[in-house]
């Protein structure tokens, strides 16, 4: 048996933990390690996908990978995967043109791999993600006929997945699929789910700005600033918690309540402007995910009535629309709202509606995607397709270092007179970081199928002062869960523990994770663990712990959870 000895910065974990082996590990026959396990240099490619267009918004076709000039940082780098996508379908690569006495592009010498053969279809993914936690159902229930009505601009190698998110869990409607038919019947129970917007307005109602609780009736209002912030790491859990068939990944995020009213102006000091940059710090989680995992962000801009007038703005153009409710009917869905406006963009009548379109503008903006804004919610999905059929995907590898570093891509056309659309940029987590927000996505989003529990076995909890208490426990750890690696002919098994705690009031879970790491005298054999033993100091509001065990890239592989009601206490 081995012990090694962990160390934790964190505060509410214990800062010494034990690892030992709890089966016997086999030598390994050879030192060599299988390619299927850790490399010592990521080969995750960041897929970059540019639309091109020139006089009048027109889509340009035909250009090649040495067209084009990438930038990560400001430093030119190669491109090593380039297709061109027209309709649907993969085209072939067009002649490269002669250059004269310019300068080759960086890495010219090499041509690009192409992503797809040419004639061979390329299917789009579509991620139908449904905030219901500021939606009012009957204007949410428009937006959702108008995609069931569209269901037939689907490709047949396209596929969907719907997602619906009430501000507690993130459930899965139905799985990627391009039956047409499951996904009508889909989106018909998306429209029977309850919706908590008319509990928003009630807040900023009788709050004004957004900022506190409201109780009446027996209805508990969550503020508007905590609701944005468990919606944040939601759709964040959905995206990586729904792994994808091949293609490209686009998620369509309906949303009406992301408005950020207090959010600073901009420096032009134009009524109607809040300061972008602000509204990219504050959602940089979102549409850096899609960044990282590749997706285009098309956010749908769901009728509202916070951003259709319950504030009395004087620079209002056009009459607020009136609602009127009885706090009863707050958990309901009965209640009666009058008919929609069609409202152009100038006619916006709240400073939140004005914050909600920046929010949705900037994480469409920084995917390369669009936002559908005001009456677009009624052609939305048409809107999507024709956007998303014809592309150039373009693929490079960046040097990954796991260090938490955030890194600018810029797109440029060598072509004059031509303008190009593309994702922003990419962050480069760190190992820890990366586990714990897969380990989080278990609370929102729930278990993966690849995912299995693990066992952990409790000690007796004591107080150890006013405020806290501790609990030694053993986590039995699944060897296969974490990544063999050989170096030298010396083996290890490396991985990351993350340990949540929870409260009794549902307040945000306190993460703190370690990385793993002990040799080993190979490969372990097939169900063999590892013990993992630690004292965690624990705040006494604390109810429930959450395990998750990450892999490779902080993939969570084996996870569990413990009730403190059944622990034993001294």
């Amino acid at each position: 048996m081995k012990t090694f000895v962990i160390s934790m910065l964190a505060a509410a974990i214990a800062t010494v933990a034990t690892v030992a082996t709890a089966a016997r590990i086999a030598p390994a026959a050879s030192p060599a390690a299988p390619s299927s396990f850790g490399e010592s240099i990521d080969v995750r490619v960041v897929n970059v996908e540019a639309v091109v267009t020139g006089a009048k918004g027109v889509r340009v076709p035909g250009l090649t990978a040495a067209d084009f000039r990438l930038l990560v940082d400001g430093q030119e780098v190669p491109i090593d995967y380039f297709t061109e996508v027209t309709g649907g379908q993969a085209v072939a690569a067009a002649p490269a043109p002669a250059r004269g006495s310019e300068a080759p592009a960086q890495g010219a010498a090499t041509a690009p791999a192409a992503i797809a053969s040419p004639g061979e279809a390329v299917g789009t993914n579509y991620l139908v993600y449904i905030d219901d936690q500021f939606s009012i159902r009957p204007r949410r229930n428009l937006v959702l006929d108008k995609l069931k009505a569209d269901l037939g601009r689907l490709g047949s190698h396209d596929r969907m997945s719907i997602l619906s998110f009430d501000g507690h869990k993130v459930t899965r409607l139905i799985d990627w699929t391009g039956d047409r038919k499951a996904l009508e019947a889909a989106f018909a129970a998306a429209e029977e789910r309850p919706t908590f917007g008319l509990l928003a307005v009630a807040e900023a109602r009788s709050d004004g700005d957004g900022s506190q609780m409201v109780e009446e009736s027996g209805a508990a209002v969550v503020s508007l600033g905590w609701g944005i912030e468990i919606g944040k790491r939601a759709v964040v859990a959905a995206m990586r918690g729904t792994p994808t068939p091949p293609g490209r990944k686009v998620m369509l995020f309906l949303n009406g309540g992301w408005g950020l009213p207090d959010l600073p102006q901009s420096d032009t000091g134009a009524p109607s402007a809040v300061n972008q940059p602000e509204a990219a710090k504050i959602f940089a989680p979102v549409f850096e995910t899609a960044n990282l995992l590749g997706y285009t962000l098309y956010t749908i801009e769901v009728p509202n009535a916070l951003s259709l007038g319950i504030s009395n703005d004087v620079r209002v153009a056009a009459p607020a629309t009136p609602l009127t409710f009885a706090m009863s009917d707050l958990g309901r869905n009965e209640v009666v709202l009058p008919p929609t406006p069609s409202i152009p963009q100038e006619f916006i009548t709240t400073s939140f509606g004005r914050s909600l379109h920046e929010t949705l503008e900037v994480m469409a903006n920084e995917t390369g995607g669009k936002a559908m804004l005001n009456s677009a919610w009624q052609n939305a999905f048409e809107r999507v397709t024709a956007d998303t059929s014809s592309y150039y995907w373009l693929g490079f590898t960046p040097q990954w270092k796991a260090d938490g570093s955030r890194h600018k891509i810029s797109l440029e056309v060598r072509r004059p007179g031509l303008a190009v659309r593309s994702r922003s940029g990419f962050s480069d987590l760190s190992r820890e970081t990366e586990a714990q927000v897969q380990a989080e996505s278990l609370l929102l989003y729930g278990a993966s199928k690849s995912e299995r529990p693990m066992k952990v076995n409790a000690g007796l909890l004591r107080r150890v002062s006013l405020l806290r208490r501790e609990l030694p426990v053993t986590v039995e750890v699944p060897a296969d869960a974490l990544v063999p690696q050989v170096e030298d002919g010396v083996w290890s098994l490396v991985g990351t523990l993350s340990v949540a705690t929870l409260g009794r009031n549902g307040e945000e879970p306190h993460w703190r994770t370690l990385p793993v790491h002990f040799k080993s005298n190979g490969i372990p054999p097939a169900g063999a663990t590892t013990n993992v033993q630690t004292i965690i100091k624990l705040p006494l509001s604390t109810r429930k712990l959450v395990f998750a065990v990450g892999g490779e890239h902080g993939a969570v592989h084996a996870w569990t959870q413990l009730d403190l009601q059944t622990v034993g206490r001294e």
